[in-house]
């Protein structure tokens, strides 16, 4: 299959392209004048996949967020879900709220069963230097793009909630930047895969369009040459080892429910930990460790406080949602 950002169609209009099937979804907002569409995604799939799989668009609702589902004809709990994205540069009319982007991606993530096969592909706008999204299990990546923009740190922070982590540099067969234009070179496009799933990804390729048109010397009615896209072409390959089962519901999974709270800690107030209460807290417990013989009970302990006295500061001062965590297939929804 083969995930398009930026397809600048209108109306119902698609990509044809022989032996593959189109899944995409158009902007429907654009200029009057507009010559062409803005935005919006899609994925060509080839002919034999679908004939494999029951293919279905589940989430369009959103601008730059498209999701299709593939399901297992043959059994409907094997199933793997492929996300595609356009988020737009932040100086361009079309930016929106980056973090409500974010955590529309999150919360369709987190309705997905634990261990669903899903990955994210397209153009995140986002530059995140080396940054390894604060998962110390993950292998070192190679990063040739050391920079950081205004979406670089939001994107980070929104791959530690969902346990992601960026494929570029991993597995790599060719790493490159994925923009290059006369305004520079960057790397602003990835793919996204759980974690726990890099083993299912291997070779990892960037190719320059550049190099793609040489290769094939492609000749029609217009001259490919003239119009070399800033973007590159990322490519992967994808393995699934699907168990064989009577064909069930997937969703329909006995759970139990429990709640926990995610905490917006991206504007702490002025007087955070500053409070003659907090500090009068925090002093109480580094006189506790300090008077307190150095064995692991006490030491526990006082760390114990110390959490406690952070979150009561949270509580107090943070915006914070509710997230309903459904332990039999760990699907999260927040309210």
């Amino acid at each position: 299959m083969i995930g398009i950002a930026e397809t600048h169609s209108t109306g119902n209009k698609g990509i044809q392209v022989d032996g593959y099937n189109w899944f995409g979804f158009n902007r429907k907002n654009i200029h009057v004048r507009a010559k062409t569409g803005s935005g919006r995604d899609g994925l060509l799939i080839r002919n034999n996949s679908c004939s494999q799989f029951n293919v279905e668009i589940i989430d369009n609702g959103t601008d730059g967020i498209l999701w299709v589902i593939f399901e297992d004809k043959n059994c409907l709990q094997n199933f793997f879900c492929v996300c595609v994205i356009y988020l737009p540069p932040e100086n361009s009319t079309r930016a929106g709220n980056v973090n409500e982007f974010f955590e529309t991606l999150m919360t369709k993530i987190y309705t997905l069963p634990q261990g669903s096969p899903f990955y994210l592909c397209g153009d995140w706008n986002s530059r995140c230097s080396d940054s390894n999204a604060g998962i110390d299990s993950v292998p070192e990546r190679h990063v040739i793009d050391f920079h950081h923009n205004g979406y670089g740190s939001t994107s980070c922070d929104f791959l530690i909630d969902v346990n992601g982590c960026i494929l570029n540099g991993h597995k790599t067969v060719k790493n490159d930047f994925t923009f290059v234009s006369s305004r520079g070179s960057s790397v602003v496009d990835y793919f996204v895969v759980p974690y726990e799933m890099l083993e299912c990804f291997d070779n990892f390729k960037v190719t320059r369009t550049s190099e793609i048109i040489n290769e094939t010397c492609a000749i029609g009615k217009y001259d490919l040459t003239r119009i070399v896209p800033d973007h590159s072409f990322l490519s992967l390959d994808f393995t699934l080892n699907f168990c064989s089962g009577i064909i069930t519901n997937k969703l329909n999974i006995s759970q139990n429910v429990r709640e926990t709270t995610k905490y917006d800690t991206r504007n702490l107030s002025d007087d955070w930990l500053l409070t003659s209460s907090a500090i009068s807290e925090i002093n109480v417990l580094i006189h506790h460790l300090q008077s307190s013989e150095a064995n692991q009970d006490n030491i526990k302990r006082v760390y114990e406080d110390f959490v406690s006295a952070i979150k009561n500061e949270m509580s107090s001062k943070l915006q914070s949602k509710t997230i309903r965590i459904h332990d039999g297939a760990s699907n999260k929804y927040i309210y």
